[in-house]
């Protein structure tokens, strides 16, 4: 048996939400199924409010016979009628699951119109130029399922799966102010998202796979983010020299795309050694955000980075 892991995204999904007349978009989660096993629930994705191009950050983990070369797995999407932007969750129906507060209650409901239903197989997902599958949705829009490898047998940096969990807290300073608004008294609205590098030898394709979205805090340049945890597995493969990278975006109102403000690679190992050692406001061991053009648009301070016993 190998054990996989199972990430979803989709694009231009069809828009099924009431009132999308007047302006408002359907806020989709997914429904993972195991049609080979009495069709059990595998597990449901985040809640992302109004966006018909989701990229979830909830992980699945499967174990795939590979002796058979046969694990179907059943994806059924939906669109959250309870959603609001305002909700008073740990990640305002954006990010991961994942926090200190514990998991996010999101309102999912029985009544929840399906906005498209896709099957694909574990093994041959595998087999596929970047371990992606795309499928054409009836109700509009395709759904990615992409496969791969839980824990590679021979990790750089590895680490057994039960190693632990990883706890840590970050914050932004010095941010650029890309939102004037009226009269130029706006700021922006930041939030960061983490993801994984996967790379594929065979094909030479690589893919950023978000594990991680925080919260965003309005009209700051300084925000002070949750904290946040979870498993090695999920975040690194257990490998942690395996490339993260934390890009920081602004969140925009009604139906205008968040707008990325830049990035940084790092690494599980790196964040560890990156802890700030003069208090939340020291820019001595600081992460660099880059811009398109190579510019600094802020730093990002290490608040905490360390491996927990599970």
């Amino acid at each position: 048996m190998m054990r996989v892991q199972v990430h979803l995204r989709a694009e231009k999904l069809g828009n099924i939400a009431q009132g999308r007349w007047c302006g408002k978009m359907s806020s989709p989660y997914a429904v993972v199924t195991l049609p080979g096993d009495n069709g059990s629930e595998l597990g449901k994705t985040e809640v992302i409010h109004a966006d018909l191009s989701p990229q979830w950050t909830n992980i699945f983990f499967l174990e795939h016979n590979e002796s058979q070369s046969w694990t179907p797995i059943k994806i059924t999407l939906h669109d959250c009628r309870a959603s609001r932007s305002d909700d008073n969750t740990d990640t305002n129906n954006r990010g991961s699951r994942m926090s200190f507060a514990g998991a996010v209650k999101y309102p999912y409901a029985a009544s929840d119109p399906t906005m498209g239903v896709a099957e694909a197989e574990a093994g041959e997902v595998l087999k596929r130029e970047g371990q992606e599958v795309r499928v054409e949705l009836e109700q509009g829009g395709c759904l990615y399922v992409h496969v791969t490898e839980s824990v590679p047998s021979s990790p750089s940096g590895g680490l057994d799966p039960a190693a632990g969990e990883f706890h840590c807290h970050i914050r932004g300073l010095d941010f650029q102010n890309i939102e004037s608004g009226i009269l130029g008294l706006g700021a922006i609205d930041p939030y960061f998202e983490l993801s994984k590098k996967f790379s594929d030898p065979n094909s030479g394709i690589n893919r950023w796979v978000p594990v991680y979205r925080s919260e965003n805090i309005p009209d700051i340049i300084n925000p002070y983010w949750r904290p946040f945890k979870m498993d090695l597995e999920r975040l690194c493969h257990c490998d942690l020299r395996r490339e993260l990278k934390i890009a920081v975006w602004d969140q925009e109102d009604g139906a205008k795309a968040d707008r990325w403000m830049g990035e940084c690679v790092v690494c599980a190992e790196l964040l560890m050694k990156s802890v700030t050692m003069g208090g939340n406001a020291s820019r001595e061991n600081a992460l660099h955000i880059m811009n398109n053009d190579q510019k600094e648009i802020g730093l990002i301070v290490v608040l905490r980075a360390e491996i927990v016993d599970a």
